[in-house]
């Protein structure tokens, strides 16, 4: 019989190998959106839209019919069937069509052009067979400083026929449209809290995929040393990490660590852990009345230099103005 991994520690806590359920659950601490919206389009081919990259990540659900997706160029497009669920995180430069020869406008010209349109639906396309969708875009809370983000795949792709996967998409989907046509007060909260769920559902359904230990992350996640070092720096980012400390927990040398991660992650471990640093010091901004340097001393920065640097670098803002935007947004009752 073989010998269980052995335990390690830090700061007084287990560090162990099966980690995979640990990490799913403390990466998807940061899954946090700041406003979300959804269209349902009726379309009759021919048809075909295309949408630039954005600032904001993307979902479609296949109501009804058929539709070939092609994210960004030189990829093999992917074929959708009715109760399909697709995700792009990073909202890719990508194009949605019922066939590979239909020629596709901007969505803003597919808009301009259609039959009818509210906020609810829009109806548009030729006189060929239809095809219905739900399209949704959510945007994350301080997007450049989420961890998740960086480690994510450009398209997550989960077929309705999927067992467990129809279920709680089509509850979602009921539960969006009627809310989107009761326009009661509240609903575009309600409409951002459900994509949330909707996300997470769709991240957990991907990670157990047979072939989701193509990409990085779920490799990651089956990686009982790497995902051991990813679990800790999400639960833990004000530690004090270093290579060599993450290294030797990982029961590795510090260059096979440093290789592993960034192949697997995509970028650095230190790099990682400023994500995590930075994305929890957000929070600590937003809602709390810590100083600068208390929030900085609460995320792991010996100072508030070194803070505010990492903080501009990623954020795009200093710490303090950061703090009077969203101040400022909550005061002008914008949806956060």
């Amino acid at each position: 019989m073989q010998k269980p991994a052995p335990h390690r520690h830090v700061d007084g806590q287990r560090l162990s190998a099966p980690v995979e359920h640990e990490f799913v659950s403390e990466v998807l601490q940061v899954v946090r959106f700041g406003g979300a919206f959804i269209c349902r389009e009726e379309i009759a081919a021919p048809w075909g839209f295309e949408m630039g990259g954005c600032d904001f990540g993307n979902f479609y659900i296949l109501l009804n019919g058929e539709a070939c997706l092609e994210v960004g160029s030189g990829c093999q497009p992917i074929w959708l069937s009715a109760g399909d669920l697709v995700v792009l995180p990073r909202g890719n430069q990508h194009a949605m069509r019922d066939s590979p020869r239909s020629k596709e406008l901007k969505l803003e010209e597919l808009i301009a052009t259609a039959k009818s349109y509210s906020r609810e639906t829009l109806r548009t396309g030729g006189n060929g067979a239809k095809t219905v969708l739900l399209f949704g875009g959510f945007h994350f809370e301080d997007r450049s400083a989420n961890p998740l983000l960086s480690i994510l795949p450009d398209v997550i792709h989960l077929q309705g026929r999927r067992r467990g996967v129809d279920a709680w998409v089509l509850w979602v989907l009921d539960f969006l449209k009627r809310e989107s046509a009761a326009g009661l007060p509240g609903a575009e909260v309600v409409i951002t809290r459900l994509a949330d769920f909707l996300f997470i559902e769709a991240l957990r359904a991907y990670f157990e995929l047979p072939d989701s230990d193509k990409s990085g992350l779920s490799v990651a996640l089956r990686d009982p040393r790497i995902g051991s070092a990813l679990a800790f720096l999400n639960r833990h980012p004000e530690s004090d990490w270093s290579l060599a400390t993450l290294s030797r927990q990982a029961g590795m040398s510090r260059t096979s660590f440093a290789t592993r991660f960034v192949e697997l992650v995509g970028e650095p471990p230190m790099r990682y852990l400023m994500r995590c640093r930075v994305n929890k010091a957000a929070k600590l901004l937003r809602d709390g009345r810590a100083s600068v340097q208390q929030v900085a001393e609460r995320v792991g920065y010996d100072s508030e230099l070194g803070f505010s640097r990492a903080f501009k670098r990623l954020i795009g803002s200093s710490p303090a103005e950061y703090r009077r935007t969203s101040n400022s947004v909550r005061s002008g009752d914008h949806v956060r």
